[in-house]
C-alpha cells in the first residue's frame, strides 16, 4: 500500500486528529514547515512519532509499507525536516521501522520483535518500582491458560524441550542454582509450547525478577522435590493433551508461588505446588 493512496489529507498539523499542542509550540503555517525553531524539534517529534505508531496501528500503514518521503511528511504535518528525521528515529528505536537500501531503499513499516516488546516490559517493570505481588498476579493469570493452550498446541519438538528440561533438574535436584535454571527454563518452555508470542514476551519480561526472589532457606530440597513433582504432572497433562488438566494444575503449581506475606507487604515466594 502507498501512503500517498490512503485516506491522508494533503495537509495536516499536528493538532489535528485529537492530538494537544503545548501552548507554547506554535504550529507554522503552510510553506514554513522548514523554519520550526530548533528548541521545538523534541516535543513536535514525540507528536509526530506517535501520530505515525497510530497510522500502523490503525492499519492505514501495514507492515512492509513505505513511510512517505521525508519532503510529504513535512508538508503534511508542517514540521521540519529535523522534526521528522527525529520521529522516524524513534519509530526506529521502537523496532516499528527499518531501513532499506538500494533501487527501492527508503524507511519501511517493520513488526516489533519480541525482543522489543520484552525490552520495553523490562524498562516498565524497573521505572515504575512494581510491586512483586503485580508480578506474581501477571504470572498467575498468563501461566495457566499457556499450559492449557500448550496441551493444544505443543509439537513434539516442544515437548521434547520440556521434557529436558524436566529430566535435567531431576538429576541436579541437589544442585540449588541448577536446579533454579532449569525451573525457569521448563517454564518458559511451556510458555513457549503455548505458540503466544504475548504470553512469551510478559512471561520472559518477569521470569527473571520472580525466580530471582526465591531465597535458598525456602528453596530446599523437600520444597524442590514437591515442583520437580509438580512439573511432571502438568507435563504429563500437556503430553496427554489434556487442556483443562494442564491448566488446574499450573493454576494450583503458581498459586501456591505466593501463599505468604513478608513485612513490605508483598507475596513472599514458596515455589512449591500442592
Amino acid at each position: 500500500m502507498e501512503y500517498g493512496k490512503t485516506k491522508t489529507p494533503a495537509r495536516r498539523s499536528l493538532m489535528h486528529e485529537g492530538v494537544a499542542m503545548p501552548s507554547e509550540i506554535p504550529v507554522p503555517n503552510a510553506g514554513t514547515a522548514h523554519d520550526t525553531p530548533p528548541g521545538d524539534v523534541g516535543p513536535r517529534s514525540m507528536i509526530l512519532a506517535e501520530q505515525l505508531q497510530g497510522l500502523i496501528s490503525s492499519g492505514d500503514l501495514a507492515v512492509g509499507d513505505s513511510f512517505p518521503a521525508e519532503r510529504d511528511l513535512m508538508v503534511q504535518y508542517d514540521v521540519s525536516r529535523a522534526t521528522v528525521r527525529e520521529a522516524l528515529r524513534m519509530l526506529g528505536a521502537k523496532g516499528l521501522l527499518e531501513v532499506r537500501r538500494g533501487r527501492r531503499g527508503g524507511s519501511y513499516v517493520k513488526a516489533p520483535d519480541g525482543e522489543n516488546v520484552r525490552s520495553t516490559l523490562e524498562l516498565f517493570i524497573q521505572g515504575h518500582n512494581i510491586r512483586f505481588v503485580d508480578l506474581l498476579a501477571v504470572r498467575e493469570a498468563i501461566e495457566p491458560v499457556a499450559a492449557a493452550q500448550a496441551a493444544r498446541y505443543r509439537t513434539a519438538e516442544d515437548l521434547e524441550q520440556i521434557d529436558k528440561a524436566l529430566d535435567e533438574a531431576d538429576a541436579v535436584i541437589e544442585d540449588i542454582a541448577r536446579f533454579s535454571e532449569l525451573n525457569v527454563t521448563w517454564h518458559m518452555g511451556i510458555v513457549r509450547a503455548s505458540h503466544n508470542p504475548l504470553f512469551q514476551s510478559f512471561m520472559a519480561s518477569i521470569s527473571a525478577p520472580l525466580y530471582s526472589a526465591t531465597s535458598r532457606e525456602e528453596f530446599d530440597l523437600e520444597t524442590r522435590r514437591i515442583v520437580a513433582r509438580s512439573h511432571r504432572r502438568i507435563t504429563d497433562a500437556i503430553r496427554d493433551r489434556d487442556a483443562d488438566a494442564a491448566r488446574r494444575r499450573m493454576l494450583r503449581h503458581v498459586t501456591s508461588y505466593g501463599e505468604e506475606l513478608v513485612l513490605d507487604g508483598q507475596a513472599k515466594p514458596l515455589g512449591t505446588a500442592q
